[in-house]
């Protein structure tokens, strides 16, 4: 088994540490994980987590596997919003926080391969209950170190930078930094 940093869990020949800059959000991101992405090499919330100040993890698949964050929601939902591209889902611009006067102060994001989130979405029909937003289509991802059939897919970190730059007003630069090195250390040991 391979020697791993204490600090970013991976191993030391690919520590990220140096990269690792914090990253002060307000609004608090609940992340819901699919099982299978928690152990995928390439996931980026486990970048998230060694940035962002504000941020919780829950992984599974069903609506039972999120009890206690349903739970603790319950009482206090307000001001809690969904990211993900429901058909109801309102686009999300980059002016959000100039023409609306509401604070999110909880953003939800599902986490997973397309497939795979969409699974969550369904076997959670809980989030309904939250207004859904989406990003815009014209946005590039930069991360590709993973395919998708999604033309304007984007890793979970980036649509969660992307959002907090939104809805906040977050320097979310350290978080892009992050996924550059982590890119670089990829690409340096898989031979790419």
């Amino acid at each position: 088994m391979r020697a791993k940093c204490h600090r970013c869990h991976y191993p030391l020949n690919t520590c990220l540490c140096e990269h690792i800059k914090p990253v002060h959000n307000q609004t608090e991101v609940v992340v819901l994980q699919h099982s299978k992405e928690a152990v995928h090499a390439k996931n980026t919330v486990k970048l998230l987590q060694l940035s962002l100040q504000n941020i919780h993890c829950y992984t599974g698949k069903v609506a039972e596997d999120f009890k206690s964050l349903r739970e603790a929601l319950s009482e206090c939902d307000d001001a809690t919003v969904v990211l993900y591209p429901s058909p109801e889902s309102t686009e999300l611009t980059s002016t959000y926080k100039l023409q609306n006067c509401s604070k999110i102060k909880r953003l939800i994001v599902i986490d997973g391969s397309w497939k795979q989130a969409y699974g969550l979405w369904k076997r959670n029909p809980w989030l309904d209950k939250y207004p859904f937003y989406r990003l815009p289509d014209n946005i590039d991802g930069q991360y590709g170190i993973r395919k998708t059939q999604v033309s304007n897919g984007l890793s979970t970190l980036e649509a969660v930078a992307f959002t907090l730059q939104c809805i906040e007003s977050t320097d979310t630069a350290p978080l892009y930094q992050l996924l550059d090195a982590f890119k670089q250390q990829w690409y340096r040991f898989s031979g790419n």
